[in-house]
């Protein structure tokens, strides 16, 4: 798998990023021609990045109305974004790590089911934060709850969605560092659909991150990326992935026609 550490200074280019990428891989006719490695593997890809400011990012369906204090958000000049996957609405910002991991459904056939695909990169994820709590001497323990949550104690630490296409399959999602979570109470309404562990608790009492349990967040934040490079056994150079080239390109092309429209973003 290759691996690229790259945020956008501009959250719009970050979700534009990964929109660009799955359609310019799906488009290729082959794996075998453009899309596969010199050793005849698929060019799948994991990313980790970060957005630069908070902002509250919904899901392709989701209702704004609904699931975001859109008052508060224009009071605090927080923007609203919509992503191309779907699931719920999330915030992200410094201290909040993501990541994006490309799959091709062609090496994963068991993917093209939304549970199998959950699970395919849910339990990796999941090892990855273990690891990382495991080498940084933090004795919890990280659970998959719900679809796709994963949590400590109960709480959740990180939520996720995904995007299926015909050949390749998007999944990111967040893993909460020392995000301030009170940014989530502020800019989020109660979720019209919750999993049955929330128990309709609060954001505040079902929401966690590991602020309180981490002395250096930014070591922290490097062991992780380094477990998720190692579960995915991601370490193929991003400039020899065939998107490479064409990626800003696309990427401003996406922002042209998408992410710079505002009727994107605010359609629901």
């Amino acid at each position: 798998m290759y691996y690229l550490n790259r945020s956008y200074e501009d959250p719009n280019a970050n979700l534009a990023f990964d929109e660009a990428l799955l359609e310019a891989m799906d488009s290729l006719e082959s794996q075998k021609s453009e899309s596969a490695s010199e050793s005849g593997e698929p060019a799948e890809l994991l990313r980790f990045w970060q957005m630069s400011v908070p902002c509250v990012v919904v899901g392709r369906s989701s209702k704004i109305a609904e699931e975001v204090h859109l008052d508060r958000c224009k009071r605090d000049a927080v923007p609203v974004l919509r992503r191309m996957s779907g699931g719920g609405t999330i915030v992200a910002g410094p201290g909040c790590a993501m990541f994006s991991v490309l799959l091709s459904l062609g090496a994963r056939p068991e993917c093209r089911s939304l549970d199998m695909a959950h699970r395919t990169v849910m339990s990796r994820v999941c090892q990855a934060l273990q690891w990382s709590l495991d080498e940084y001497g933090i004795d919890e323990k990280v659970d998959i709850r719900g679809i796709c949550d994963l949590t400590i104690d109960g709480q959740k630490i990180s939520g996720n969605a995904l995007r299926l296409k015909r050949h390749w399959l998007m999944y990111h999602g967040t893993l909460l560092i020392d995000m301030p979570l009170t940014w989530i109470s502020d800019y989020l309404a109660m979720p019209p659909k919750q999993p049955e562990y929330r128990q309709g608790r609060a954001h505040d009492q079902f929401v966690t991150g590991l602020g309180d349990r981490i002395r250096e967040p930014k070591l922290f934040t490097a062991i992780l990326e380094r477990a998720l490079q190692r579960v995915w056994q991601a370490d193929r150079p991003w400039t020899e992935h065939p998107f490479a080239n064409q990626a800003e390109e696309q990427v401003q092309g996406w922002l042209d026609r998408r992410y710079k429209d505002l009727s994107w973003h605010s359609q629901r």
